[in-house]
């Protein structure tokens, strides 16, 4: 049976190692992962405003209502 490998937490963007390759960038990120708190300060506003102009336009076209 094979065994599980630990995931770290990043808890900081300088936690994270300047990549030679996407192989080793894989390898890293196989065993790590980003803090919660870390991904909430990593959003992008472009994207969020994007997402609320989907969001009005489908609940303007929602008629279920």
């Amino acid at each position: 049976m094979k065994r599980r490998k630990k995931i770290l937490e990043v808890k900081a963007l300088s936690e994270i190692p300047k990549f030679k390759s996407e192989d080793q960038e894989r390898k890293f990120w196989e065993t790590h992962t980003l803090s919660d708190k870390l991904w909430d300060k990593l959003y992008d506003p472009k994207v969020d405003k994007e997402f609320n102009k989907i969001q009005k336009r489908l609940k303007m076209t929602d008629r279920r209502k």
